[in-house]
């Protein structure tokens, strides 16, 4: 039976959503097509009429689940005017981040596949991190009397400071790679790293 432009679409959207959850929680790697078609309810076969490659999917999985992520830390931000770095950052080094990668941040989660993919999924990373780094500064620069709307992609030659988004996706990766064997550890992690941006308003 053929499937309508309309059908195909809901089915694309099926897979782009269970792809991109698939490879936060088990890395890109290590999810195959068919792992992903099958979860997604779907025949192998469709798969090659919605994309070109694992690859392409991939990349645009990962681009969703990164605008997905920085659209989370404005939602978080906007339920605690008061502080809003506070609550960003207390949500982030949650230990339910810590332990829920497939619903998490797909930087965090997938950094290093990135690191070991081509210089076109590097390309998608560079930007989502690129974006997250201005929404963090941006976030941290709120007051309580008014929070700006996100801004505008930015210019190479104008970009933002990494040290916030450095240590939160760093603390995140960490505290993954030893909190089966060492939970009390990855909590000290998180702990050690929410700390002095809790204590601050915001940044430079």
């Amino acid at each position: 039976m053929r499937v309508t432009r309309e059908q195909a679409a809901i089915n694309r959207e099926r897979v782009l959503h269970q792809a991109a959850e698939m490879f936060r929680e088990h890395g890109i790697d290590s999810v195959s097509i068919a792992d992903v078609m099958k979860s997604a309810e779907l025949t192998h076969g469709g798969f090659y009429k919605q994309f070109d490659s694992k690859e392409a999917l991939a990349r645009e999985a990962c681009s969703r689940g990164l605008a997905q992520s920085i659209g989370a830390l404005y939602d978080t931000a906007a339920a605690a005017p008061a502080n809003p770095l506070r609550r960003v950052a207390e949500a982030y080094l949650s230990a339910e981040h810590r332990t829920s990668a497939g619903s998490g941040c797909t930087l965090s989660a997938l950094a290093a596949d990135a690191g070991r993919g081509s210089p076109e999924l590097q390309e998608v990373f560079a930007q989502g991190a690129i974006a997250m780094a201005r929404a963090l500064h941006e976030i941290a620069g709120r007051t309580a009397e008014g929070a700006a709307a996100p801004p505008a992609a930015p210019a190479e030659q104008d970009l933002p400071d990494f040290a916030l988004l450095s240590s939160l996706v760093g603390a995140v990766i960490l505290a993954r790679a030893v909190g089966a064997a060492r939970p009390a550890l990855a909590d000290r992690i998180l702990a050690d790293t929410l700390n002095p941006i809790a204590s601050a308003e915001t940044i430079p």
